[in-house]
């Protein structure tokens, strides 16, 4: 697919790109989906912008919330598209400073930058059609993979609230998620991988394990 292609543009530095979706009339976006009112279309991964992110070298800057969307802003997850364990994520919400005036933006963010993981059903067709939307601002002309059920949109939230860090080996052999602040050491395919370094954006395991600490000398 076009945007296995297009995550590779995605690289330290790089802009994320942004999807404006029309608003249309005042309030003709907010009624419910089909034509009996409540109707329920689908299932939904909400979160909220974290109040403040870590970010830079080692984390040391603190930023309010994102670049795009003002912290605390509600935003629509869609499940992850591509094989990095859904570290970087769609999602859709209103843009900062609009007030919901010019429709909804569609983007790129990393998920550390997300807060308050929960599910919620879809009624309004500008969520949906902000959703379902192909993804022409990556170089796809594919429709984003949704939730497909409710009890995957819900494990999925429970497991990135309990697991928020994302974490690789230092050889590159896997990535996956762990607690905040990580384990000293973790398993993978019978292996046990060592803490070698973590900070606010990741934590780093190797099969090196760790120098042994020096005898107190008293």
């Amino acid at each position: 697919m076009a945007i296995i292609t297009a995550r590779a543009g995605l690289g330290r530095g790089a802009r994320r790109p942004v999807s404006r979706l029309p608003g249309g009339l005042a309030g003709a976006d907010d009624g419910p989906v089909g034509d009996r009112a409540g109707q329920l279309a689908a299932f939904c991964v909400v979160a909220n912008v974290a109040e403040e992110t870590a970010s830079g070298e080692g984390g040391l800057e603190v930023r309010t919330g994102a670049r795009h969307f003002a912290a605390g802003a509600k935003v629509w997850v869609l499940p992850p598209q591509w094989g990095d364990g859904g570290h970087q994520l769609i999602v859709a919400g209103h843009h900062r400073g609009t007030r919901g005036r010019r429709g909804l933006a569609r983007m790129v963010m990393p998920r550390r930058r997300l807060t308050g993981f929960r599910v919620q059903g879809v009624y309004s067709p500008a969520v949906i059609r902000a959703l379902t939307r192909p993804l022409t601002e990556l170089g796809s002309d594919h429709a984003p993979r949704l939730w497909a059920t409710r009890r995957e949109a819900e494990d999925t939230a429970a497991a990135w609230r309990a697991l928020p860090l994302a974490a690789h080996a230092d050889d590159g052999s896997f990535t996956t998620v762990v607690a905040d602040p990580p384990p000293l050491q973790i398993t993978r395919e019978g292996r046990t991988w060592y803490l070698a370094h973590f900070n606010a954006h990741r934590a780093v395991y190797s099969a090196r394990r760790p120098p042994a600490e020096p005898p107190d000398a008293g």
